[in-house]
């Protein structure tokens, strides 16, 4: 694939911290990065395009329904950020809701 060559300015953390980590090429690691971001664009404009037919089909999704998914979002999150768990409070969830 072709490369050009650019100027980026980036936080001098971020650059200490992705060499100290071992990043054999600072351009490589803004590549993967920058891949990463445009990959994570591209899902997120194809799910709005598939929630926006859902919406033309079906109609809004309610209120209600939209909070309880948030919340499962939320709680999907905390697993995977454990520390996150610890600093948000839990919700609790009254039996038989969906």
């Amino acid at each position: 694939m072709a490369k050009r060559k650019i100027t980026v300015t980036v936080d001098d953390d971020l650059v200490d911290a992705v060499q100290a980590l071992g990043a054999g090429s600072l351009s490589a690691a803004v590549n993967a990065a920058l891949a990463a971001e445009v990959e994570r664009r591209a899902r997120a404009a194809a799910l709005g395009r598939l929630l926006a037919g859902w919406d033309a089909a079906h109609g809004p999704v309610p209120d209600d329904v939209a909070a309880h998914a948030s919340a499962a979002f939320d709680d999907a999150d905390a697993v995977a950020d454990p520390d996150a768990v610890a600093e948000r409070p839990r919700r609790t969830r009254r039996r038989g809701a969906a």
